[in-house]
């Protein structure tokens, strides 16, 4: 049996919640829906086109920190409601206490707030120290009536301001559209909060972005003295990417579960999945044949030939017993047409997380 361990993101491959977008939405009145997609659309345009030196992809989870504190918004609270409204992947409860099972280290990689990490974690049986999150002490910062009554101001702004709609190629389109937008988010952003006392909270907050993703796959095989190469990675989004790019250069298993099509595009295997079940399996098959083993089931080309699955008893079981009356589909980078493979993955997607939330990268 080979040598494992499995590195998990947590928003998409274990939870359907986007939590900071939920804590937008609850708590920043009026319309909190709106300024988050505002921001992470920002994001985008921060990444893809601008490429602001120091700022990476999901970085939006630091700039909407001053207004969640503006809005009363404090550890305790952040907690509770991120303990409260933990929506998991159908399926999860059962595959990762099988998974758990299995006698492999399994970690969770996550850009949440650790709040919200530990809230999932908790409830599929991580340890806390196999939690990699974005660290957040709210409480650490003061904030003056006057500064919170700005905050509200500026986030007044941002909602009243033009849609920010990025074309898909944004790097070579014309933006005159959002222009007027982006302006307005680059004045507020690295003008208007950098002079505020508030403003050393989003400058201080490091995220767990795509390049600490892959760092934090490098420390957990640290901790537990194993080999890129026993790396599985499971993610679903572009800051997933970086880590998906170790995992395979290392000779790793990169594994897109209803991703985007950035993640479609950096991983080895695409499950489109209702379910948390067809990850045990494939970890189960992995453990019995290596990862040719799950290449070759994963594979549409050879989906008919593949070896008979004989696993025991006590395997097959709970697995078979989890995939009952789910839908999956599981395809390898060889698969033809990868645009109907991204195109099935993002259905999938907004099928369990919502429109709303599968939008966001």
């Amino acid at each position: 049996m080979p040598n494992l361990q499995l590195d998990i993101d947590c928003e998409g491959p274990l939870a359907l919640n986007d939590n900071a977008f939920e804590l937008c939405r609850e708590f920043i009145q009026p319309q909190g829906d709106r300024f988050f997609r505002q921001v992470s659309r920002y994001d985008d345009y921060l990444v893809e086109v601008a490429k602001r030196p120091g700022y990476k992809t999901g970085d939006s989870l630091k700039l909407i920190l001053p207004f969640l504190k503006a809005h009363g918004l404090t550890n305790a609270r952040i907690e509770a409601y991120s303990r409260k409204n933990v929506t998991l992947v159908p399926g999860a409860e059962g595959a990762f206490k099988f998974l758990h099972s299995r006698d492999f280290p399994i970690f969770e990689i996550s850009t949440s707030y650790r709040p919200f990490a530990e809230a999932v974690g908790l409830k599929l049986g991580f340890k806390k120290a196999r939690i990699f999150a974005t660290e957040l002490d709210l409480d650490r910062y003061s904030l003056s009536a006057a500064e919170a009554e700005e905050l509200k101001r500026l986030q007044g702004e941002i909602v009243a301001a033009p849609a920010i709609e990025l074309p898909p190629d944004a790097a070579a389109a014309d933006l005159a559209p959002v222009a007027e937008a982006i302006a307005v988010l680059d004045r507020i952003f690295w003008e208007r909060l950098p002079a505020m006392e508030i403003g050393a909270l989003f400058q201080e907050v490091n995220l767990i972005g795509g390049p600490e993703k892959a760092k934090a796959v490098t420390d957990s095989l640290a901790q537990t003295k194993l080999a890129m190469a026993d790396m599985v990675y499971v993610g679903d989004s572009i800051t997933d990417v970086p880590a998906f790019e170790a995992v395979r250069a290392g000779g790793g298993l990169a594994i897109s579960f209803n991703g985007n099509r950035d993640a479609v595009n950096a991983a080895e295997v695409i499950v489109v999945a209702d379910s948390a079940w067809p990850l045990a399996m494939l970890m189960a098959i992995l453990q019995l044949w290596g990862k040719e083993g799950v290449l070759e089931v994963a594979c549409p080309e050879t989906r008919e030939k593949s070896r008979c699955l004989v696993l025991p008893e006590a395997v097959i079981e709970p697995i078979a017993m989890g995939l009952e009356g789910r839908v999956f589909n599981l395809y390898d980078q060889s698969a033809d047409n990868l645009d109907k493979v991204v195109e099935e993955s993002q259905t999938m997607r907004a099928k369990l997380r919502g429109e709303a939330v599968a939008a966001l990268k």
